[in-house]
């Protein structure tokens, strides 16, 4: 009797030393995964640009509400045409170069973060898009420069609007919705940019030939100094 009682507890008290255990594991887990998520939701106004993946089907897309209004308008599209969804991935190609572009110039590390990954395209970039942030972060792009960049993105993505309307079959409303965002898109970051990158201009090392300063007659320059009393 006292053999199964012995038993007993000692069963119990491994039964509970388990629970205890178990308890113990069961709160390291959750702390865990309750941290697991540490990019910021850019809800809270911490200097954060907000994340750029996860809450876009394009990199950087949530920069942008007209970005994300024509990809919602053409994610109830079909292509009706063999180009029309290279076409399309290119197209977010280009709305993607303006989305990250916008989020690196804006962010608070002013770094190339998110430019980095995206890739060169001969269609519609005139250098690699990583390299036309660094030379805003050095001040060293241009103006003529940046207006042959952001050109060639607005005139490739004008194209492309029009094939695309044509091969989704959307109407005219439709047509008009989708160029007023990528234009409005277009001049959104093209004005970031004019401010981010293009050097400040350089006053004159003399001034203007108009500054008053001091002016020696020319019958006078070839003389010595006047050593005299008056």
């Amino acid at each position: 009797m006292d053999a199964g009682l012995s038993t007993l507890s000692k069963t119990s008290f491994f039964v509970a030393i388990a629970g205890c255990i178990a308890i113990v594991v069961g709160i390291i887990a959750y702390v865990v995964l309750s941290r697991k998520n540490t990019v910021p939701s850019g809800l809270k106004k911490e200097g954060f640009q907000g994340p750029a993946k996860g809450v876009s089907t394009i990199p950087c897309g949530q920069e942008s509400s007209h970005a994300t209004d024509i990809l919602n308008l053409f994610s109830i599209k079909m292509s009706s045409t063999e180009e029309g969804e290279p076409d399309f991935k290119e197209f977010k190609e280009i709305l993607s170069k303006l989305c990250c572009m916008k989020h690196d110039l804006m962010g608070a590390s002013q770094t190339v973060q998110n430019m980095l990954y995206l890739p060169y395209n001969n269609s519609h970039d005139r250098e690699n898009p990583a390299d036309t942030v660094a030379r805003c972060f050095s001040k060293s792009m241009p103006i003529r420069d940046l207006d042959i960049t952001f050109g060639t993105w607005r005139q490739r993505g004008i194209s492309l609007v029009n094939r695309l309307c044509t091969s989704y079959n959307l109407s005219s409303s439709e047509s008009e919705k989708v160029m007023m965002h990528f234009t409005s898109l277009w001049q959104d970051v093209f004005s970031v940019a004019k401010n981010a990158c293009v050097p400040a201009e350089k006053a004159p090392e003399y001034g203007s030939p108009r500054d008053p300063r001091a002016v020696i007659p020319e019958k006078v320059q070839g003389l010595g100094p006047y050593n005299g009393y008056y």
